[in-house]
């Protein structure tokens, strides 16, 4: 960031209201900021901090339209997630920042990183993408225009844990608007040609995932201008529910942890 950069102001609130912090370290060698999937939560990373070192300080996005964000409506454009988004990481940028995103939050991430690559020429020491296609290669589809029942069909296909929502309606009214909202938005997200993030790239995915293969992961090389890799864990799109092999391969990978970056492979 040179002299000549615009200084951004960043309302207190604005930091708050989308950013959870899942623990609190007084001198953080990096902080890694994770952003959900698909009508997820920040409270999807609230066990992260326990798989890594106690140096590393973990935030989570939290989108609108969901848990203490109820109220707002949910993000009708990628715009709407990635400016504010950036506008409340400013502030971190002064030491090692890692974005980590998962299935829609991978897109997230990447837009994120090029915000920030854009208004400071660098502001993300390491991005991580996890189950989803580059940015690309993506497909259209209408799953957002689905009724309630053929949604959860659809989303429960994916993550078995949807299943139990299949019997309890009750909690459609209060659940499915912002998971709607988020897969239109993901639905209309396409990036052609893709653009390269100034950091190293770490793609992550599970050996099972229905909609995501081992060549999509591959495919996110276009978005590498520097150190790159795949790697895969044994699960489907939901493998991060088993968190502590994922944490630990990612720690080499952290700013201000890795003595060397890994070759690009």
């Amino acid at each position: 960031m040179g002299g000549d950069d615009p200084v951004t102001v960043v309302d207190p609130r604005t930091q708050s209201r989308w950013l959870r912090a899942c623990n609190r370290v007084v001198r953080p060698r990096c902080r890694l900021v994770c952003a959900p999937h698909a009508g997820g939560t920040a409270n999807a990373y609230r066990s992260w901090p326990a798989h890594l070192p106690s140096d590393v300080e973990v935030h989570a996005l939290q989108y609108p339209g969901r848990q203490d964000r109820l109220a707002e409506p949910p993000a009708g454009s990628m715009d709407d997630l990635v400016r504010p988004v950036a506008d409340a990481l400013e502030p971190f940028l002064t030491e090692p920042l890692a974005l980590f995103g998962h299935s829609m939050g991978a897109i997230v991430a990447y837009e994120v990183t090029l915000e920030l690559g854009r208004r400071y020429g660098r502001g993300v020491d390491l991005l991580v993408v996890s189950g989803s296609p580059a940015p690309d290669h993506r497909e259209e589809h209408d799953r957002h225009a689905l009724d309630d029942a053929a949604l959860i069909a659809e989303l429960s296909r994916i993550n078995t844990s949807f299943g139990e929502l299949a019997d309890v309606p009750e909690l459609w009214d209060l659940i499915l608007p912002a998971i709607r909202a988020d897969i239109r938005l993901v639905s209309r997200y396409r990036r052609t040609p893709a653009l390269p993030v100034h950091a190293p790239l770490l793609t992550l995915g599970g050996t099972d995932d229905p909609d995501v293969d081992i060549e999509d992961l591959r495919r996110w090389r276009a978005c590498a201008d520097g150190a790159f890799a795949v790697r895969t864990f044994p699960g489907d799109h939901f493998y991060l529910a088993d968190e502590r092999p994922v944490l630990e391969a990612l720690v080499s990978w952290l700013p201000g942890l890795r003595t060397a970056l890994p070759h690009a492979s």
